[in-house]
């Protein structure tokens, strides 16, 4: 694609070789800042558990690309342009206002090359003087425009970006920490580290880390706070929201699988909210990796805490519902489902309803990445994005990254989503070894995600009366396998497997009630 510059003073936008299809996208469809000014991603209104784009509700759906969540700060391997491009190809394709593209970016480097690979350079946003080292009291131009160009074209292409502000492999793995990956990566070579700046020496704060109570981390703390360093931190959080504000497309997670405290999470929360535009969203996303779902390090800092405060308006639940957390494809897509039932419930107890966030999902190939992506959405998340590609082949990955997100948005195309909520009691029997999430509007309309269950098995379900069409569905493809009507004419029906296959979507509506006949 060609380059597409906005002019913000203006609310203009001048698009130079851009393809016909695009250009009408961007007009129609309100892809350019004046076309914006009265759109913000934000929850919907009418059910605060799902997105909305202005006045549209949305559901996000992404895939990964190397180096695609550091793209900022790569420019010799990430090719944003191409990346965002067959996103918003794929969401295009799809064809709907109720889906939307969702991307992740950390604006500076983790300095971490652990899945990556190593980069050719690194683009950082504070000053590199010719000895290597940083000046954290400068930032560099050249950063900031390649960050400014990422956000344009997101913004151009509809795709929503989850920009996290800090991240915490960068922190708390190095010498001393959780472990150390050596002297080029992480903490080491990290710009807040002594050793990497010109700032201040390691009596200020130590040039070594630890696994939990990073010194990184206590800068903000009431009883031994790093003032001097807490001023750069501010310095750069400060710089970056002054960029990043005028994007309606943006949401903010303070870190990336951060295990830091929720004393650390609610300052930056707050000092963030401070300085961006009202509706602007601000979420989190602990570090978990326990089965219970508390947080790695503080217990209290995990996501069931995060979606009761009032600092918060999204929650990223990417970790407690990954396989660090549920080790087996299955227990993903169904415990998890479970969690995500348990943070809605624990929403509606508190009256902080707000959208549950999966901005990625490792099980992310063709051996399972089809049932955990169906599962956030038919769980109840309002957002489901895969992550890098594992592997030995990357590619076949990505293509199915891709892929999988297409079929899956064209069924949400045909979905009232932001009418429904999961865990309907609709199912009192299946066969052993299977399990089920549900998303329904009670009594009208049950999708049914079935994993496990051999073919025959029987299914007893608890349906109003009336006619059902039943509609059986292949995730992996989108085609259908089945269908036919069912009569509920008693309080419980039978419902008979009729296909074979581990991972099956059951699509239920009803047709009529019985005084309709």
């Amino acid at each position: 694609m060609g380059d597409k510059i906005f002019n913000k003073q203006c609310g203009t936008l001048t698009i130079t070789m851009l393809p016909a299809c695009w250009l009408l996208l961007i007009l129609f469809s309100g892809g350019g800042l004046s076309a914006q000014d009265q759109d913000r991603i934000r929850a919907w209104p009418g059910n605060p558990h799902y997105l909305a784009w202005g006045d549209t509700p949305v559901f996000l759906l992404g895939a990964a690309n190397y180096h695609s969540w550091t793209p900022i700060s790569r420019p010799g391997e990430a090719n944003f342009r191409e990346q965002l491009d067959r996103l918003a190809g794929v969401i295009n394709d799809i064809g709907s206002p109720h889906v939307m593209g969702l991307a992740r970016c950390l604006p500076y480097d983790p300095m971490n090359q652990m899945h990556d690979g190593m980069v050719s350079r690194v683009l950082q946003p504070w000053v590199r003087l010719d000895d290597g080292r940083y000046d954290l009291e400068g930032f560099e131009p050249e950063w900031e425009a390649r960050l400014k160009e990422y956000l344009d074209l997101a913004l151009a292409l509809r795709i929503i970006v989850s920009l996290e502000i800090w991240d915490d492999w960068s922190i708390t793995r190095g010498m001393g920490g959780e472990w150390d990956p050596g002297p080029e990566a992480a903490w080491n070579a990290h710009p807040f580290n002594p050793r990497n700046n010109i700032n201040y020496g390691s009596d200020v704060l130590p040039d070594t880390t630890r696994a939990c109570e990073a010194w990184f981390y206590q800068t903000v703390t009431s009883h031994s706070g790093n003032r001097q360093v807490l001023e750069l931190q501010k310095l750069y959080v400060s710089h970056l929201l002054g960029i990043i504000s005028e994007y309606p497309n943006i949401i903010i997670n303070i870190s990336n699988e951060s295990r830091a405290t929720l004393e650390w999470s609610r300052f930056w929360a707050e000092y963030t909210g401070q300085r961006i535009p009202a509706g602007m969203m601000i979420g989190d996303m602990p570090s978990t990796n326990r089965r219970d779902g508390g947080g790695e390090c503080e217990e209290n800092f995990n996501p069931a805490t995060l979606a009761s405060d009032q600092h918060y308006q999204f929650v990223d639940i990417a970790q407690a519902v990954s396989r660090h957390e549920f080790t087996e494809p299955f227990q993903q897509a169904i415990e998890g489902g479970k969690r995500i039932l348990g943070y809605r419930e624990a929403m509606a107890g508190a009256g902080t309803e707000r959208p549950l966030i999966v901005s990625k999902d490792y099980s992310s190939g063709p051996e399972a990445g089809d049932m955990i992506l169906w599962s956030r959405f038919v769980a109840g998340a309002a957002a489901a994005r895969f992550h890098r590609p594992l592997g030995s082949d990357p590619g076949t990955v990505i293509d199915f990254q891709h892929e999988a997100v297409r079929i899956l948005g064209r069924f949400i195309a045909g979905v009232p989503f932001w009418q429904m909520s999961p865990g309907a009691d609709l199912i009192s029997s299946m066969p052993e070894g299977t399990g089920a999430n549900i998303l329904s509007d009670p009594g009208l309309h049950y999708i049914v995600q079935l994993v496990g269950g051999e073919e025959n098995g029987r299914l007893i379900l608890n349906l109003p009366p009336g006619t059902w069409s039943v509609q059986w569905i292949d995730p992996s493809t989108g085609g259908e396998l089945a269908a036919g009507e069912l009569n509920a004419d008693a309080p419980e029906q039978e419902l008979i497997i009729p296909v074979s296959g581990n991972h099956r979507i059951i699509n239920l509506k009803r047709k009529s009630d019985p005084g309709s006949r």
